[in-house]
């Protein structure tokens, strides 16, 4: 009994001292922002590291380059938004993200879905089927502009994905998913056939799905 005592006044202690530093604790939503070297730039809620990668930071973002910056650790994205036969063929949740997107970052190519319900060479109950994927182009992907482009996209879609509910983005072989985003950016490695294909690497394009 004394033992637990103790053990529930040195967890209190530390969540006392956690709070007074003003960090989230491990069940809140929390980002980071990062430099290419991999010193922290930046450290608070979604909803201000969305506010440094919107057209109104848009200098971070040019300074931060091609890369993984942004990594966000929010709660579980729910599957709630069932499928629709809207005009383009994609669930609400997913179409206020492209429109996001394009008031956001212009008139970007997408595709990876359509109105009928099983698309050529897609499972029938994948994210893309379901309408629940969208791939945002960003060709030739070898171009410096291109990559720094598709990154921002990527950083913007992790710093928003707690509000927009995002469950996973990939681009440029790596991947970031909010089952797993206490982990941050990992490795990406396409586990179908041809996996040093580009466009199966996500080389060309920014993979955005929500729950």
């Amino acid at each position: 009994m004394r033992l637990l005592l103790a053990t529930a006044l040195v967890v209190g202690a530390l969540l006392v001292l956690t709070l007074g530093r003003g960090s989230a604790l491990p069940w809140q939503p929390a980002c980071t922002i990062t430099s290419p070297s991999g010193e922290v730039l930046f450290e608070g809620t979604p909803e201000e590291a969305a506010a440094r990668v919107d057209s109104a930071g848009r200098r971070l973002t040019r300074v931060l380059g091609a890369g993984p910056a942004v990594s966000c650790r929010v709660g579980a994205v729910g599957v709630s938004d069932t499928p629709k036969e809207a005009p383009l063929g994609l669930t609400p949740r997913a179409t206020q993200v492209r429109d996001e997107v394009r008031e956001e970052f212009g008139d970007v190519p997408d595709g990876g879905f359509g109105v009928a319900r099983v698309l050529p060479g897609r499972s029938a109950r994948g994210e893309h089927s379901m309408g629940r994927a969208i791939d945002f182009f960003f060709r030739p992907h070898r171009d410096a502009d291109q990559q720094e482009a598709g990154w921002r996209l990527a950083n913007w879609s992790v710093a928003n994905a707690a509000r927009l509910g995002i469950r996973t983005v990939i681009y440029s072989d790596r991947i970031w998913t909010a089952r797993r985003s206490f982990q941050g950016w990992r490795e990406y490695r396409f586990s179908g056939s041809d996996p040093d294909n580009p466009v199966n690497r996500h080389l060309d394009h920014v993979h955005v799905d929500v729950g």
